[in-house]
């Protein structure tokens, strides 16, 4: 799983080729998902597993790739801090 994010009224769980709708609010998936699962905007929770770069925006919202996939997302100013520090202790969650 790369990311999760909402749509309208819905929930969507991305991999690298597809997307499903899904029953789970995104404050319930932060409660469920393990640590390497990571609050990346309002609307958004990315795996940090999978991050492949950031190209980071001083003025607004980072864009995220992923790797094998040409999926992209943004990461907020409010959460690209918490990111950072996730992205840094990414070996913990090392298989």
């Amino acid at each position: 799983m790369l990311f999760f994010e909402t749509s309208g009224e819905n929930v969507y769980a991305h991999t690298a080729g597809d997307s499903f709708r899904i029953k789970f609010r995104l404050y319930e998936l932060v409660e469920m998902l393990p640590g390497h699962f990571v609050r990346a905007a309002k609307s958004t929770i990315i795996n940090i597993r999978h991050i492949l770069s950031i190209d980071r925006n001083l003025a607004s919202a980072s864009l995220v790739q992923f790797h094998g996939s040409h999926k992209k997302v943004y990461v907020s100013r409010l959460y690209y801090q918490t990111l950072k520090c996730r992205l840094g202790e990414r070996s913990n969650y090392e298989d």
